[in-house]
């Protein structure tokens, strides 16, 4: 169940990151002055790289997470067999 909500929360940042982006660029095509252009245009590049650093750190947390819980299911195996095998 925890794996759905952190799939679910990596999904909402990214796309949120990436609605930024284009609205931002969006932005920078409607303006006339170039400096502001320049800035919208900052803006949506800086959000698209923040997606794209969240997802990534929040990816590999799910995915060490993931080895860790798998290595103590194995674990706790060997465990119960070596007390099934002392008895």
């Amino acid at each position: 169940m925890f794996h759905l909500k952190v799939e679910s929360i990596i999904v909402v940042i990214l796309a949120i990151c990436i609605f930024l982006s284009f609205y931002f660029t969006f932005l920078s095509f409607q303006t006339v002055d170039d400096a502001l252009k320049k800035e919208f245009v900052t803006l949506a590049a800086s959000s698209l790289i923040t997606g794209v650093i969240i997802l990534t750190c929040l990816t590999i947390s799910f995915w060490i997470e993931k080895a860790f819980s798998r290595i103590e299911y194995q674990l706790r195996i060997t465990e119960e067999q070596s007390e099934k095998d002392e008895d």
